[in-house]
């Protein structure tokens, strides 16, 4: 779908304009491509080799909280937290940035702030009008990127539906779920897709595990039925399940994991997403979901997944944190952040 440009309540796109640096890139040589996640090398070159200039990409995924408080969480509401929120966004710089739960006039009141960045945005119910409606809205610095394709589909059996959601074969979902999509290009240079998603919460469904599967398994397939299939991509969000669980173990390539039916695995081709910050920390059990009450950590439920199709040289992972502010919490999950050299 073609993208479009609107402003105002329930806008599908919005386009402002600013100042900031041109993002990095990195001179590599072929074919001694010294991957972070999957060899290091030390090859020499030799003569005959091709310089390649691979883009580095910054990608935050932050779910901000809706607009209400949460006492036992220690959250208070919007006003209070909104320009610590802000704070957090403009000390990463991120290239592109995945919200979650954002509602239509939050992200609005955020384009305002940040005004280097455009955004796609929808809210999940059918009716786009609804401004407190929330999104899983993609932002992403309008003077690097140009938007060449965006889309939105709702976790349901008629996917391409606004508002729909699943039934009992799909979860007994209560709510709408969705996810957003864009494919974005750097002037001259590397072109790539990124869908943000926020998955279902124990308490959003009757069967919250089957929910997650069934969404992930539409997630796979939407991914794997890009228009350009030779082209790196994303898979951001808040997945509401910590690492080793079902279904993020089947984003990350095991197409039958242990308790799932899985006589014949989905129809779709076959690719394998790396967990940024997993590829960084192995072993690190920190955890995004924040608590300002207790001062604790929850598990890690928030995800910076990148994936590539052969023969592109798989992505390196040359950074990823799980960003703090101070002993704050402006939101009940922190944002996790990753550069990606592509």
């Amino acid at each position: 779908m073609r993208p479009t440009s609107t402003r105002g309540p329930g806008f599908d796109t919005a386009l402002l304009k600013g100042q900031v640096p041109m993002g990095q890139r990195i001179s590599l040589v072929m074919p001694f491509l010294c991957v972070a996640v999957v060899a290091a090398c030390d090859s020499p070159t030799t003569p005959g080799d091709v310089a390649v200039v691979r883009d580095t990409v910054t990608v935050m995924t932050y779910n901000i909280f809706h607009d209400g408080e949460n006492a036992g969480q220690g959250i208070t509401a919007w006003p209070q937290r909104r320009d610590a929120v802000v704070g957090i966004i403009r000390s990463h710089a991120p290239d592109v940035l995945g919200l979650q739960e954002a509602e239509v006039w939050q992200v609005a009141w955020l384009l305002d702030q940040l005004q280097e960045y455009a955004a796609v945005a929808r809210g999940l119910y059918a009716n786009p009008a609804i401004v407190d409606a929330e999104t899983v809205a993609i932002l992403y610095r309008e003077d690097e990127f140009g938007l060449q394709e965006s889309g939105h589909f709702w976790y349901s059996e008629s996917p391409d539906s606004p508002g729909s959601f699943g039934t009992q074969s799909f979860g007994g979902l209560h709510t709408p779920r969705m996810a957003t999509w864009v494919r974005l290009r750097r002037t001259d240079s590397t072109s790539f897709y990124v869908f943000n998603t926020h998955f279902a919460a124990d308490a959003s469904a009757d069967d919250p595990g089957r929910a997650r599967f069934k969404s992930a398994e539409l997630l796979v397939q939407r991914i794997a039925n890009r228009s350009h299939t030779n082209e790196y991509f994303f898979a951001i969000g808040d997945l509401n399940q910590p690492p080793g669980d079902w279904p993020l173990m089947y984003l990350l390539g095991d197409r039958c994991a242990s308790g799932v039916a899985c006589a014949v695995p989905p129809p779709v081709p076959e690719f394998r997403m790396i967990d940024a910050w997993a590829a960084q920390h192995p072993g690190d059990d920190a955890g995004t979901r924040c608590n300002a009450a207790t001062g604790g950590d929850g598990p890690r439920v928030d995800y910076v997944l990148v994936g590539n199709p052969a023969p592109l040289p798989a992505p390196s992972i040359s950074d990823a944190e799980i960003a703090p502010w101070g002993s704050g919490c402006p939101s009940d999950h922190r944002p996790v952040v990753a550069t990606i050299i592509m």
